[in-house]
């Protein structure tokens, strides 16, 4: 398995954060363990939408977001956050 970034640890850990304080911890791993075969086709999708996402969200999240979905390793490594996490 491939060591994580400092950075992709910290966004990651950003990412599960955000997602339990909305209330969608369940949804999120339900897409993506169900999602997980497509992650990577959602990482290319989130490069091609960067510019008008870019819009509503900074530009380095949605890029920081479609590297986490193009490798499986760092979408198991959210997935445990988010398994770990107190709901």
């Amino acid at each position: 398995m491939t060591q994580l970034t400092p950075e992709q640890d910290v966004f990651l850990d950003r990412l599960a954060e955000i997602v339990r304080r909305y209330g969608l911890r369940d949804p999120a791993l339900m897409v993506l363990e169900a999602g997980r075969p497509l992650a990577f086709l959602g990482g290319q999708l989130l490069w091609l939408l960067q510019p008008a996402l870019s819009l509503l969200v900074p530009g380095k999240q949605v890029a920081a977001l479609a590297q986490v979905l193009e490798k499986p390793e760092t979408v198991s490594a959210l997935v445990a956050r988010l398994e770990t996490s107190d709901a």
